[in-house]
């Protein structure tokens, strides 16, 4: 009796020693555990932004400058959506406020915003132009994109001499030493409906002196013939 009354009680102390450092580890193991944090996923439905999805997956590396967004990143989000309906959003780029379509994408960024519209040609052929706003000041880039590649594109090449769009006369040299001593700020605005406003922001009506036919610009992509083609031009406060 006196045998098993000693087991019970060396049992009894091992089962609390036990339970103690449970216990004590247990902090331990919260911590360890909040420092794997599953990175934020956003749904996206995988058919409806088929296109979007492949054009990301090519676009070259340059198409941000204040954030990384590289071409690695975008195909694993690609690859995530095709399989699962979903991309991993690890930059937190889609955590508010954003726009996905198909042919359109607007979502902020650590310094400003993110713009980009696609332009179809045909299937598997698309020009694409891109906004990056960044502490106030804007990147303007182009691409080419047809069937698996992507080339860049200049703006003149894309848009036309659309500086000179705006001008009553081109070649009067007062208007043209007016624009040189004050240099015009662009600020473009890319549209969903294959259309692209591109406005004077530092320009009115008044301080034009009649060398400006207005401050915005409309320009509107036409499939068959490249580049943009002028639609109006009209003065806006």
């Amino acid at each position: 009796m006196k045998r098993i009354f000693s087991l019970f009680i060396v049992i009894a102390a091992f089962l609390f020693s036990c339970n103690n450092s449970s216990k004590q580890q247990s902090p331990l193991s919260k911590s360890n555990a909040s420092n794997f944090v599953d990175p934020d996923t956003v749904q996206i439905d995988r058919v409806a932004n088929r296109d979007m999805m492949i054009i990301l997956s090519l676009l070259p590396d340059t198409i941000a400058k204040s954030f990384k967004w590289d071409r690695r990143q975008r195909f694993r989000m690609r690859e995530t959506v095709e399989k699962g309906g979903y991309l991993v959003d690890s930059n937190q780029l889609f955590k508010s406020d954003y726009i996905f379509k198909n042919n359109h994408l607007d979502f902020n960024t650590p310094k400003g915003k993110f713009l980009l519209t696609t332009y179809q040609i045909r299937d598997g052929h698309y020009v694409i132009l891109t906004v990056e706003t960044a502490n106030a000041l804007q990147t303007v880039h182009a691409y080419e994109i047809y069937r698996s590649s992507s080339i860049d594109l200049g703006l003149t090449e894309l848009l036309g001499k659309y500086s000179l769009m705006f001008m009553n006369d081109p070649s009067n040299q007062s208007c043209l030493g007016l624009l040189y001593d004050r240099n015009p700020i662009f600020d473009f605005i890319p549209g969903e409906d294959d259309r692209l406003k591109i406005k004077i922001t530092n320009y009115d009506e008044d301080n034009a002196k009649g060398c400006l036919k207005g401050n915005l610009l409309t320009l509107k992509f036409n499939r068959i013939k490249m580049p943009f083609e002028m639609e109006s031009i009209t003065w806006e406060d």
